[in-house]
Formats: structure tokens, sequence, C-alpha cells
């Protein structure tokens, strides 16, 4: 019963999200796909509860945003990059900012985490040129399948499978699979990896 109401509500939203597939679409075409990506997400993190959330899911997907079926996008949170994807069961908290990123499966992130396009967005090399004119350089960030990304995060690097980011760490170095990091900047504290005799 439970599996027939979430399919009735995925199709309801399915349906619901295609005015604004047209709107994007047409967006893109007059301001630029990244804009109008940014533009659709901002007005889409405001819509609340459970059915937002399905509405969220369903216009990223009519956007063609490779989002699975099944994960879930919670209020408040802003995706500025379309090529982002996010993989089967994960969660998203609330009030998230996300980049160019891609998520694995069953990956758990919780609220407030910050996953810029990488750590140099911005040039700071030059002195003489204001940083806001210098270019940046963006890349993916890889958070793996099955980690636990602690409240107010902030990754800059990729996270390997099954890892665990404490609550308020800053990520600048690749995080090994099933490593717990914690601290600013981040550092080992611990592994989920069984003890081996």
């Amino acid at each position: 019963m439970k599996a027939a109401i979430k399919r009735a509500a995925a199709a309801v939203a399915w349906l619901w999200a295609a005015p604004w597939a047209l709107r994007y679409l047409l967006l893109s075409r007059a301001i630029g796909r990244q804009r109008a990506f940014a533009w659709a997400c901002q007005d889409a993190a405001r819509w609340p509860g459970l059915p937002g959330a399905y509405r969220r899911r369903a216009m990223l997907r009519r956007m063609g945003v490779k989002v699975a079926a099944d994960c879930h996008i919670e209020f408040g949170t802003l995706l500025s990059k379309p090529t982002i994807e996010i993989g089967p069961g994960a969660y998203v908290g609330a009030y998230c900012c996300l980049g160019d990123v891609r998520i694995g499966a069953k990956t758990m992130i919780a609220d407030g985490v910050h996953v810029p396009s990488g750590a140099f967005q911005h040039g700071t090399a030059r002195t003489d040129i204001p940083m806001a004119d210098q270019p940046g350089c963006y890349r993916t960030v890889t958070i793996g399948a099955d980690c636990w990304i602690g409240a107010a995060a902030v990754i800059l690097a990729d996270v390997g499978d099954g890892a665990v980011v404490a609550a308020g760490a800053v990520v600048t170095a690749p995080v090994d699979p099933y490593a717990i990091v914690a601290g600013v900047p981040a550092r080992p504290i611990g592994s989920r990896r069984p003890l081996t005799v």
C-alpha cells in the first residue's frame, strides 16, 4: 500500500512538473542553461514538506538532471549546476548548497552542508587584478555511496565510499573509503572498516 501511494505521488509530481520544465527550456534559450537552472532551483527550494520534495525531484528529472527516482532533496536546498548527479536512495538535508557534485547511492547529507564545485572557484594568485575578475577552476566533487556527511560540513574534495564526515568539518583533501574524518581541516579520526586480527 505504501509503495502504491509513493508511486501515485511521484506520478502526480511528474505531471505537475511539466510546465516548470517547459519554463526552464524557454528560459535556457533566453538567458542560458546555467542561469535558468539556478533560477528554477531557487524557486523549487521554497516548496515545503514531502509534496515539495516530490515536486523538486520530478522537476529536476524533467529538466534532464541525473537524479534518482527515489532520492530526497529537502526544503531550502539550492543546486547551482545542472551537471549535478544524485544516486538512488540518497538524502540531501535542508538548506544545503550544492555545486557540481556527484552523490552516490544511499548517501546521507545533513542540513546546511556546502559542496561547491571544488576548492578553487576564484583565482587569488595576482594582486593587481581583483579576485572577482580572476579565472577560477571548477571541478566535479564526488561523494561516494553510503556516506554520511554531518551538518554544516564543507566538502571541497572527493569523499570515498562509506566515509563519515563529522558535523562542521571542512574537507580540503580526498577522504579515503570508510574513513571517519573531523575538524578544520578534516583529518582522519577513525575507520568504519572492521579490525582484522
